[in-house]
């Protein structure tokens, strides 16, 4: 059973980026797949559409894009139907959305795949039938604009300009784009077929600048939001949940396979079936452990994300380290910072 039930019933999730800024990470996995606090990053996005009763989700895929479905399924997992459509060529934002023009029926939402966040989309919605727009960005306030591409309004949330990497909003609003839209299906007209087209640079400003109106919602309370499109975004997400910052996310409570003698275990974690912890090994806090992880005696780890299959050997001393699928940490090996992966593209 849905929350709330939100009355739009598709969503497309733009999953076909090469996910270059999580490199290496991303080299034999899409991004969308990355794992989380053990569950795949577009996971989220599709437990979020089913809470909210959307039942049809179009997964936009091209990069590694076999890889989806065998993990992802049919999406009954998370009450909805997840298709696949997956583009020949590389398309953008836009285009990738144009590319899945035959299995639109009615106005639709559309999310950033790389997205974790909390938002009441029934609201969303009801704000963008009330508003008559054409296209509905879902905003958020920041502190600094400058990294951001500003959106200004007007009194009754109606989009006036899009403003690039400017350092100060004259209006106070500080409003930036979220990644999620609604839009209505007359707008697929003006995307081209089979060409890359940006709804950041390229659709939202020649609608405006057509006349068409947009709508800017931002909700009456912000909820968690985060773009997992860096390594350092990627680590601060994983403490984030570990920290219960994602009000609808239950953490499962798996017990080791193994562990040794005079193991310390400083909370937060999270750790999947079939891992095995040596003696006295310290883990945590803010440290996630994949399936099959294997953390040998001594060893330390603090601030960590540890991909399925990887070992770590006795004594090394790891913290604020992704540490990659199936890779094996040498003994004694010491390492403050980034990913720690032996293979190349």
């Amino acid at each position: 059973m849905a929350d709330k039930q939100c009355p739009i019933t598709q969503a497309v999730l733009l999953a076909g980026g090469l996910g270059t800024r999580l490199r290496p990470l991303t080299y034999q996995r899409p991004k969308a797949l990355l794992p989380v606090v053990n569950r795949s990053l577009i996971s989220y996005e599709l437990q979020l559409l089913g809470r909210f009763g959307v039942p049809e989700v179009i997964l936009a895929a091209a990069y590694q894009a076999d890889q989806l479905r065998p993990v992802l399924g049919d999406g009954s997992q998370w009450a909805v139907h997840l298709r696949y459509v997956q583009e020949s060529v590389p398309l953008e934002t836009a285009g990738a959305i144009k590319n899945v023009e035959t299995l639109i029926e009615d106005p639709f939402l559309v999310f950033n795949g790389d997205l974790i966040l909390d938002v009441d989309l029934t609201r969303m919605a009801h704000a963008h039938f009330n508003s008559a727009a054409v296209v509905t960005i879902l905003l958020r306030q920041v502190a600094d604009i400058s990294q951001f591409g500003l959106i200004q309004r007007d009194s009754d949330g109606s989009i006036t300009a899009f403003r690039e990497k400017v350092s100060q909003d004259s209006t106070g609003q500080n409003t930036v784009n979220a990644g999620v839209y609604i839009m209505s299906p007359q707008i697929l007209a003006q995307i081209p077929t089979g060409e890359p087209y940006s709804n950041e640079t390229d659709l939202f400003p020649a609608l405006l600048n057509d006349g068409a109106k947009l709508y800017g919602h931002l909700p009456d309370k912000p909820g968690y939001w985060s773009d997992v499109g860096r390594l350092e975004t990627y680590l601060q997400v994983n403490r984030d949940l570990l920290a219960g910052r994602l009000p609808w996310l239950e953490l499962p409570d798996i017990e080791p396979q193994q562990i040794g003698e005079d193991v310390q275990i400083r909370p937060p974690c999270c750790l999947d079936s079939g891992v095995t912890l040596g003696q006295g090994a310290q883990i945590g806090p803010n440290v996630t452990l994949g399936e099959a992880v294997a953390v040998g005696p001594e060893a330390k780890l603090q601030d960590c994300v540890v991909h399925p299959g990887a070992t770590i050997e006795a004594g090394a001393d790891l913290r604020s380290v992704v540490v990659a699928e199936n890779e094996q940490v040498p003994e004694g090996h010491k390492q403050t910072e980034g990913v720690y992966c032996s293979y190349e593209h």
